[in-house]
This record gives structure tokens, C-alpha cells and sequence, in this order.
């Protein structure tokens, strides 16, 4: 049995050149502070050296919608209010002109708001007859 060798026996023999005899399973208090201080250390660095990472923002795209639209007329058809009624509204009622709905404006703002329809007799250039023509089509409502 020269070739052979007793393992345990040798080991036993050469324990001090394996370095294994002075290890011991449990290592002393200060050599885990160690460790957790420099896992404490190490955490904060990569977080102080990670970059921040930009915020993403969605990418913007156009919104179509397949869809009709339709005019629709929120006028009411009904008498037109002289009290209330803009010189182009005027000028829209037939027999009345630019300059004939501008007096009509000039004069309720001198004189008030009218109190009936007979009151536009009095404006320059509104006779009998023009009256006659667009009186279904206005109204005096109070101020």
C-alpha cells in the first residue's frame, strides 16, 4: 500500500499548510458591523450615482374623429325685438336700410327703449306704411 494514502490521516498531518485550521464557523461581532457598514455604504453610492431617469411622456398623437357636423340654427323665428335689435338685425326686415336701421338705433339710445310699435312712427323716415310692412315681424319687450 505505497501508492495509497489515509485521507483523514493526511489531512490531520497537513491541516496547518490547508489553512483550515484556524477557521472557525462563527466570525466575531465586529467583522458583520463591518459588513453592514459597507453594504450601507455601497447602497448609498449606487443610489447617489444612478441618474434619475426622465419622465416619460406619452407620445402626442393627433385624434381623429369621423364625424359630421351640421349647422344648426339656434335663432328662434319669431318678431324681432326693437329694444334689443342691432342695426344689422334691423336691416334684415324688409323696407328697412342701413341708414333708416341706424336712426332707429340712434333714437332708442337718445330717447329710451320704445313702449309700443307705434313709437318707431316717430323715427325720421318711418312713415304709415313702412310700419304696416314689418309690424308681424317685431315686438316691444321691457327692458
Amino acid at each position: 500500500m505505497n501508492g495509497s494514502r489515509n485521507w483523514p490521516e493526511f489531512l490531520k498531518k497537513n491541516s496547518g499548510c490547508s489553512g483550515l485550521r484556524n477557521f472557525s464557523p462563527k466570525a466575531p461581532p465586529r467583522f458583520w458591523v463591518a459588513c453592514f457598514l459597507l453594504f450601507v455604504l455601497l447602497v448609498y453610492l449606487g443610489v447617489r450615482l444612478i441618474p434619475p431617469a426622465k419622465p416619460s411622456l406619452p407620445e402626442l398623437r393627433p385624434i381623429v374623429v369621423d364625424a359630421v357636423v351640421l349647422p344648426v340654427a339656434f335663432v328662434e323665428e319669431g318678431p324681432l325685438d326693437i329694444n334689443r335689435a342691432t342695426a344689422a338685425e334691423l336691416e334684415k326686415l324688409p323696407g328697412i336700410g342701413p341708414a333708416l336701421a341706424r336712426r332707429i338705433v340712434e333714437w332708442r339710445e337718445i330717447h329710451g327703449p320704445f313702449r309700443s310699435v307705434e313709437d318707431l312712427l316717430q323715427v325720421p323716415g318711418i312713415g304709415p306704411k313702412t310700419l304696416e310692412g314689418i309690424r308681424d315681424k317685431i315686438t316691444v319687450m321691457p327692458p
